[in-house]
């Protein structure tokens, strides 16, 4: 479960309430409070990139029980968790192990595991049914309250940035199969004993910036993620009850000729006895389809239009070793 932190945290805090998931109903676009979030948004995401995001509509009843499971998955045997390994990065469902994936190349492989769930609509997935069979279920059902909330939220950017509340949806017609890039990630950071062997200059997940639209994230109570601010230091990102972290992705940087900022990022190894408990993080990468066409939105064509699948494809490359 998340905390509550007592320190002023470093990113901005916006009530989602108007624009929830909870509301069933399709909210009013027009209405003065959804005005008021949208540009709080936009204020967040033009300075950090970053914000908490409360009262989204995801009980965090269903966030525990998806961190339960990944206990679950993660403590099973390396044996048994390689029956879902990926084979490459065209792969977008299975297991990576430890240090598969390498977020800077001047570092050693991040000290995590993570299992990916990208085509979930597709029947040629193998679950882990035989060993945590309520793997699936849960994660389906999450993954769809991600998939709303991620598109209501990019309707409240498009409203803060003065255009129509769909200009952003039309990318995002295929998610959850082959011709989608969205994808949630469930993120396990072993316990580090004092045996363990830390290479040098390891962390558990090395300085990077997010490849797609938006990343909503959701982290325990370890703590250890920090944001760059606009002075260039490493601030944390302390862990709030009841919060998604979501941040602003490379192509909507570009999207917005770099109005909304892709910010570095990072997870580090505590220095004290945090690092003897193991992390667990989830985040839904809400990446464009395949062949959404990416050019600027606001009238300053910063840069030439690229198709989101071929610079997804060719981030997630560099970035793993296999």
């Amino acid at each position: 479960m998340s905390i509550i932190t007592d320190e002023v945290p470093s990113i901005p805090i916006v009530d989602f309430s108007a624009l929830s998931i909870e509301n069933e109903a399709r909210p009013d676009v027009t209405s003065d409070c959804v005005r008021e979030l949208a540009q709080n948004l936009i204020h967040a995401f033009s300075t950090s990139g970053f914000v908490y995001l409360m009262n989204h509509g995801i009980p965090q009843s269903e966030v525990d029980g998806i961190f339960n499971l990944m206990d679950d998955f993660f403590n099973l045997s390396k044996d048994v968790k390689s029956k879902y390994e990926k084979k490459d990065t065209s792969q977008p469902n299975g297991w990576d192990e430890l240090e598969r994936e390498g977020n800077s190349a001047d570092r050693p492989g991040d000290l995590k595991e993570s299992f990916d769930i990208g085509h979930i609509l597709e029947d040629y997935f193998k679950w882990p049914d035989a060993e945590v069979p309520a793997f699936k279920p849960a994660l389906q059902t999450f993954y769809k309250h991600l998939s709303t909330l991620g598109l209501r939220v990019l309707s409240a950017i498009a409203i803060g940035l003065g255009k129509d509340p769909v200009l952003f949806s039309s990318a995002f017609k295929h998610m959850g199969t082959c011709e989608g890039c969205t994808q949630l990630r469930l993120n396990y950071y072993p316990k580090l004993e004092d045996d363990f062997e830390i290479k040098p200059r390891q962390l558990r997940c090395a300085e990077h910036t997010d490849y797609g639209a938006i990343a909503l994230l959701f982290q325990d109570s370890s703590g250890g993620l920090e944001v760059k601010d606009v002075h260039g230091k490493y601030v944390p990102v302390k862990p709030i009850e009841g919060a998604i972290i979501i941040n602003i992705a490379d192509l909507l940087e570009r999207w917005t000729s770099d109005k909304l900022k892709s910010t570095y990022h990072r997870v580090l190894i505590p220095e004290d006895v945090m690092r003897k408990r193991a992390r667990k993080s989830a985040v839904f990468f809400f990446d464009p389809d395949h062949d959404a066409n990416i050019q600027c939105v606001l009238g300053i064509n910063k840069y030439p239009p690229i198709k989101a699948g071929e610079y997804v494809t060719k981030r997630l490359a560099a970035g793993y070793k296999f």
